[in-house]
């Protein structure tokens, strides 16, 4: 009798994810082509009437729209290919293309069926072109359809999760904080008594995280943003004094030029202050240092939150800049530094990363200038 974990399929191999990935792009180049190939092979009647010279000002137009048609269906396939529509989804779509060249070209031959009047190849062409075109065009408005819907679905579960996951652990942490602070006091074993304080601290890094969670669910429950111009040597000396206030060991600097503005909104102290607070709490120093810095740089803006501590690891940086997958078991530290990257890409803008020649790491978040 097989055990329960025999029953559960575990994540997949490097070896089993490449597989599934060249699966799905072998897929999608298949849906893809056979757009592109409907194209061609439409385009080839309509062509040869061009080539050959229409007998008339009509039957050029006429010819003329196939061949277009026909170029724009093969086109398509390239750019559908290309675009970030999965492997089901383009299949989708090429299955609707094939539709529309089924049904009316089906027509077609119910009608020569009933009276077999020849119709010319360019004009066959050019209607089943249209027709796939428009086929096309539903497909891809359908694959939106579903994708919205799903997003939807996907919205509500992490919502449910977010707020069962928040309130389990707000409770626990209290639990657990009270616990361990009476027994900090009451403990005279000084072994003991030093474990108790540090269940105590890990307690309280615990709560810390339902605020985190928190601002991660507004963000991706966020309405559409809309950023305008917004003066950042303000909205740094506001973080760094109440990072000043929370953490009265560490040196924190602001060197920013009056009046330079990047194209943001009221999210962007959350996201300095995550940036400079994650400088400070990973610093093993009693007193850190942290600089925060801007600039223009050509039409965008460039902030430097610059930290003297151990720096970021290299596998935790790569995770975020999107050079690693995520794994189950390197996933980063935690939501501060998802949260900086999210909000900088609703803006337009990105995260990236550089190394201190002196030691240390320095964030830097380029936005568009206002």
């Amino acid at each position: 009798m097989s055990s329960l974990g025999d029953n559960i399929a575990g994540p997949l191999s490097a070896g089993e994810t490449n597989d599934r990935r060249s699966k799905d792009d072998l897929r999608r180049a298949a849906g893809s082509a056979v757009i592109a190939l409907t194209g061609f092979g439409l385009l080839i009647p309509t062509v040869t009437r061009l080539i050959s010279g229409p007998e008339s000002l009509f039957a050029g137009l006429l010819a003329g729209l196939g061949t277009l048609v026909s170029m724009l269906l093969v086109g398509t396939g390239y750019l559908i290919y290309h675009a970030d529509f999965s492997a089901t989804n383009t299949v989708r779509i090429a299955v609707w293309n094939t539709l529309g060249v089924l049904v009316l070209g089906s027509v077609f031959a119910l009608v020569y069926l009933y009276d077999p009047i020849a119709a010319p190849p360019f004009v066959v062409a050019t209607v089943l072109g249209v027709s796939a075109a428009a086929h096309v065009i539903i497909g891809v408005n359908d694959v939106r359809r579903i994708r919205a819907e799903e997003l939807a679905t996907e919205r509500e579960k992490t919502a449910v999760l977010n707020r069962l996951i928040r309130h389990n652990l707000r409770n626990d942490t209290q639990v657990l904080s009270g616990f361990a602070e009476r027994l900090t006091t009451e403990i005279e074993d000084p072994e003991l008594a030093d474990m108790a304080e540090r269940v105590h601290r890990k307690a309280d890094d615990l709560g810390g995280m339902y605020d985190e969670v928190a601002q991660v669910q507004q963000t991706i429950e966020g309405k559409e943003t809309t950023t305008s111009a917004v003066e950042l040597l303000p909205v740094a000396e506001a973080v760094a004094e109440r990072l000043r206030a929370d953490h009265p060991d560490a040196e924190i600097e602001v060197s920013i030029p009056d009046r330079l503005s990047a194209s943001a909104d009221d999210r962007l102290g959350r996201v300095l202050a995550n940036l400079a607070e994650n400088g400070i709490e990973h610093n093993p120093d009693v007193a850190p240092t942290v600089e925060v810095s801007a600039e223009a740089v050509g039409d965008r803006v460039e902030i430097r939150v610059a930290d003297d501590g151990p720096g970021i690891p290299d596998d935790e940086v790569a995770v975020l800049t999107g050079e690693r997958a995520i794994t189950q078991l390197d996933h980063g530290s935690g939501f501060g530094l998802w949260l900086v990257k999210w909000v900088a890409e609703e803006y337009g803008g990105e995260l990236a990363f550089e190394e201190r020649e002196t030691g240390g790491t320095v964030a830097v978040l380029r936005l568009d200038a206002a």
